[in-house]
């Protein structure tokens, strides 16, 4: 955590919490200045904004997650350098495909992700009221419900069946489940 350089624009213990669980994160700076992160995980990842937990059994399969660039640099290379360097680490450790949630409310991700060519493996919607939380998803467990921090659906994408379903494909392609 000493490396987290001021003004990370994460609380430090969502930070340590990733850490723990084996995150990876990449961060690009221009000037001295932080100008933009991605994090990727393997085999499962714990949501950060609802309860939730997202699952991949296929050892081709990885999370990329909060991917951030100051607002001053996005228009700059900051996130094709970012995703770049993410992409050549996964494809050394045999990943073929890329999963992310994306937030229904973040057009802009939604469009630059469709420009990618994500396949869209699943959608769930969260209701937070107080300490209870309501899931309604296209994919098992469909419906959950929890009142505390102990209680998370797992929502498990295979990506195993994108190989069968996608054969064209020559090139490692994002795939998405859609966000809480």
């Amino acid at each position: 955590m000493a490396d987290i350089p001021w003004g990370y624009p994460r609380p430090r213990d969502v930070l340590a919490r990733r850490l723990r669980e084996g995150s990876h994160s990449l961060a690009a700076w221009r000037d001295g200045e932080l100008a933009g992160f991605l994090w990727y995980q393997f085999d499962a990842y714990q949501e950060d904004e609802v309860r939730a937990r997202y699952q991949l059994p296929s050892r081709r399969s990885a999370w990329d997650y909060d991917v951030y660039v100051q607002p001053h640099l996005r228009l700059g290379p900051t996130f094709a350098r970012l995703w770049h360097e993410a992409h050549r680490r996964l494809h050394a450790r045999g990943v073929r495909w890329t999963c992310s949630r994306i937030s229904a409310f973040n057009p802009d991700s939604l469009r630059a992700h469709g420009r990618l060519g994500t396949v869209r493996l699943g959608s769930a919607t969260f209701l937070v009221l107080g300490r209870w939380q309501c899931m309604l998803a296209d994919v098992a467990p469909y419906l959950h419900l929890s009142r505390g921090p102990a209680s998370f659906p797992l929502l498990t994408f295979d990506t195993d069946a994108l190989e069968r379903t996608h054969p064209h494909t020559t090139q490692e392609t994002p795939c998405h489940p859609e966000p809480p």
